[in-house]
């Protein structure tokens, strides 16, 4: 018997609710992403490893690539940096504090909620940019249009 996480399994988590909405965002406003960067997020649920989502951003010039699927990273130039990496682990319920503003990146990494590995100063820019981008507020916003909208469809049973 396998312990893969069924795909019904991974659809429940709040990871593959937000992370979508995210892609939504970055599309919509490229410019507020403009680092460099691979990002890869370990999703887990009670400390199950349950999905990888994985987030390439290479500055204004280049359309940001978020999703499940690992994107090819660019091959470097003789006189260029290779794309810095940084690598998040972090419980699915923790993910949703997270980009609520309810945990801080700092205050997740000390209470060992958030475990950071590679470009650590490449995290910290992502959180700036995910602040200035209005990501909590708009995490917010989100799921409480979804809970109005879960009321509504129970209120027609």
């Amino acid at each position: 018997m396998s312990n893969k996480p069924t795909a019904k399994a991974i659809a429940k988590l709040n990871a593959s609710t937000l992370f979508p909405e995210i892609r939504k965002e970055l599309v919509a406003n490229p410019s507020l992403f403009a680092i460099h960067g691979f990002f890869i997020f370990n999703i887990t649920k009670k400390g199950v490893p349950m999905t990888e989502w994985y987030l390439l951003l290479q500055g204004f010039d280049m359309t940001p690539i978020l999703s499940q699927k690992r994107p090819e990273i660019p091959k470097v130039k003789r006189d260029e940096q290779p794309v810095p990496v940084a690598i998040f682990q972090i419980e699915d319920s923790d993910l949703l504090n997270f980009m609520s503003g309810g945990l801080t990146g700092p205050r997740g990494i000390v209470s060992g909620k958030i475990k950071i590995a590679g470009a650590i100063e490449l995290a910290e820019q992502l959180e700036e940019v995910f602040r200035k981008a209005k990501g909590p507020e708009k995490t917010l916003a989100y799921l409480d249009a979804k809970r109005q909208k879960s009321e509504k469809a129970r209120a027609r049973l």
